[in-house]
C-alpha cells in the first residue's frame, strides 16, 4: 500500500530514473537513463525503489557542536518515516558553522557566509537528484534560515524541521567548580547569555577563575540550539509562524535531563508528523511560493516582535524574501520598524527575561503566542501552512496567553504585555549609519546614552581594554 502511494507522488525524479511511459528515444526516458539507474543499483536500491518519489532530507551536521549534533540521527528516523510510507530517501548533509563556537576568533568570519553555502548545497543535493520533495533540518543560527532558503528559491514542495532548543544550564551551588550537570543539579538557570556574561564579570573581578569554570561546565547542558530567544530559537519561531514548520515544533526540547545527547520521544514524534505534512503536500502540490509570502513573512516578524526575538531575525527574513521573489519595495527593513511599532512585547524569556524555550514550551509554544495575536488582529490568518490549512484554522483549538491565567509569567497577553509596543528592535538612521541601524531594546523605554565615544579599530583591542578595566560606566564603544 505504502509503495502504491509513494508511486502516485512520483514526479520530477522520473527525469532521473528513467519515465516507462515514454517512448525510448525520449528525453528521461527509462532506456535512456539506464546507467543512472544502475549507479542507483550500485549504491542499494532495488527495482521498486525506482517507482518511488525521491525524498531528500537534508541535514546540516556536524559532530562538534550541540545544535547539530543530533542531525544524522534525526535524519535517520526521518528517512525511516519516509520509506515506510512508500518514499525513497535521498540524504544530503551540508557543512554547518557554529557561531558560538567561532564568535571571538577569526573562524566567525565563515558564519554569516555559511548561511549561503548550506543553502546551496542543500540546492545542489535536491536539483542534483532531480527530487521530488524535500524536508529540511535546522539548528545553529545560520542553518535554520539556510534550511528554508533554497526551499523559497525553487519554490520545492518542502517543509523544515527545527532540531529544538536545549535546557537551560543548572547551576550546581557553590561546591567545587565541578562540571556536574544533570537532573540532581540545582540552583539557577543559565544559558550561553549567562556564560558570555561571565568572561565580563570574571574581568570585573565580580566572580574568579573557579566559578567561570563551573558556569562554563554547567552552561549548556547537552544537545540542541541555545535555549533562550537568540538567533537559533528566534528563527525557529519565526520560520514556525512562517508557516514552513509544523505549529508547535520550534519550542520542543532536543534533549532531556536523564539523556542529554538523545533524541526526545516528542522529537521523534515531529519527525514522523513532519514526513506525513510532507506527503500530503506532495500529494495536494503546494510548494513554497504558495506559503511565503509578504503576508506570511509579516507574520513571523509579528511573532519575532512578540516573543522578542533576535535582530538577526531581521537579516534572516529580509533573505528568506529575497528568495521567494517578493520585491524590496513590498517587504524591507522598515516594515520591521513598522510592525515594531504596533507589537508589544509578550514573551518573558532570555536574554531579556528569566525564562527559556522549554517555559515556553510548557506554556503551549508558538502556536500560543500566535492565537493571543490573531485575536488582536496582529496577524494574517489567511495565510497557507505545510499543514495544509490556514494559520487561523491552525489555530482554532488553541488557547490564547490570556486563557493560561494569572499564575504564570512566562508570557503576557497582549491587554498587559511584558512591555509596550515599539520598545523592543527598531530601525534607526543617523550620521554613523545614513541608510538604517538596528537596535534592540528588549523592552526598555525611553532609553537615552550620551557619553564619550570609545573607538576600536577590531574586536580583539575592544577586548583587550575590557579585560583591563579600561571602559567605564558611560562609555560608548565603537568597533
Amino acid at each position: 500500500m505504502a509503495s502504491e502511494i509513494g508511486s502516485e507522488l512520483k514526479g520530477e525524479s522520473y527525469k532521473i530514473t528513467g519515465d516507462p511511459r515514454k517512448p525510448d528515444g525520449a528525453p528521461s526516458s527509462s532506456v535512456k537513463m539506464t546507467c543512472s539507474r544502475s549507479n542507483f543499483r550500485a549504491a542499494g536500491w532495488q527495482e521498486e525503489d525506482f517507482k518511488k518519489p525521491i525524498i531528500t532530507i537534508a541535514a546540516p551536521y556536524s559532530n562538534s557542536m550541540p545544535c547539530n549534533n543530533q542531525f544524522l540521527d534525526l535524519a535517520n528516523i526521518l528517512v525511516e518515516e519516509v520509506e515506510r510510507l512508500g518514499g525513497k530517501a535521498h540524504l544530503a548533509i551540508t557543512p554547518v558553522i557554529s557561531d558560538g563556537q567561532t564568535q571571538g576568533t577569526r573562524a566567525m568570519r565563515y558564519s554569516l557566509v555559511s548561511r549561503e553555502l548550506i543553502a546551496d548545497c542543500i540546492e545542489l543535493m535536491h536539483e542534483g537528484y532531480h527530487a521530488d520533495a524535500i524536508i529540511t533540518l535546522g539548528g545553529c543560527d545560520k542553518s535554520v534560515p539556510a534550511a528554508v532558503m533554497p526551499l523559497a528559491r525553487q519554490d520545492l514542495v518542502g517543509i523544515s524541521l527545527f532540531g529544538g532548543p536545549a535546557l537551560p544550564g543548572l547551576h550546581p551551588g557553590s561546591g567545587g567548580g565541578a562540571c556536574a550537570t544533570g537532573a540532581g543539579a540545582e540552583g539557577r538557570a543559565l544559558d550561553p547569555g549567562k556564560v558570555m556574561e561571565a568572561i565580563g564579570a570574571y574581568g570585573k573581578g565580580i566572580i574568579d577563575m573557579e566559578e567561570l569554570h563551573t558556569i562554563e561546565c554547567a552552561g549548556l547542558p547537552g544537545s540542541g540550539s541555545c535555549s533562550a530567544m537568540f538567533t537559533a530559537c528566534s528563527m525557529a519561531s519565526a520560520v514556525e509562524a512562517l508557516g514552513m514548520a509544523l505549529p508547535g515544533t520550534a519550542s520542543h526540547p532536543a534533549m532531556t535531563r536523564d539523556d542529554p545527547r538523545g533524541i526526545p520521544e516528542q522529537k521523534r514524534a515531529d519527525c514522523a508528523a513532519t514526513v506525513q505534512a510532507l506527503f500530503a503536500l506532495l500529494g495536494k502540490k503546494i510548494s513554497t511560493r504558495q506559503i511565503i509570502t509578504k503576508e506570511s513573512l509579516e507574520n513571523a516578524t509579528t511573532v519575532i516582535f512578540a516573543v522578542g526575538g533576535s535582530t538577526n531575525a531581521v537579516l534572516h527574513l529580509l533573505a528568506i524574501a529575497h528568495e521567494a521573489g517578493i520585491p524590496p519595495e513590498q517587504y524591507n527593513i522598515e516594515d520591521f520598524h513598522r510592525i515594531g511599532q504596533r507589537v508589544p512585547l509578550l514573551a518573558n524569556v532570555s536574554p531579556h527575561g528569566p525564562y527559556h524555550m522549554s517555559d515556553l514550551d510548557r506554556m503551549g509554544g508558538i502556536p500560543v503566542v500566535m492565537r493571543e495575536l490573531l485575536d488582536a488582529g496582529l496577524l494574517h490568518g489567511g495565510c497557507l501552512t505545510v499543514t495544509g490549512k490556514t494559520v487561523a484554522e491552525n489555530l482554532a483549538n488553541t488557547p490564547s496567553i490570556s486563557s493560561l491565567g494569572p499564575d504564570q509569567d512566562v508570557l503576557f497577553p497582549v491587554g498587559r504585555p511584558l512591555s509596550s509596543a515599539g520598545n523592543h528592535i527598531v530601525v534607526m538612521k543617523g550620521n554613523l549609519a545614513p541608510d538604517s541601524a538596528v537596535c534592540k531594546l528588549s523592552g526598555k523605554e525611553n532609553v537615552e546614552l550620551v557619553g564619550p565615544a570609545r573607538c576600536f579599530d577590531d574586536e580583539d583591542s575592544a577586548f583587550q581594554a575590557i579585560m583591563a578595566g579600561e571602559i567605564k560606566k558611560g562609555d560608548v564603544l565603537v568597533i
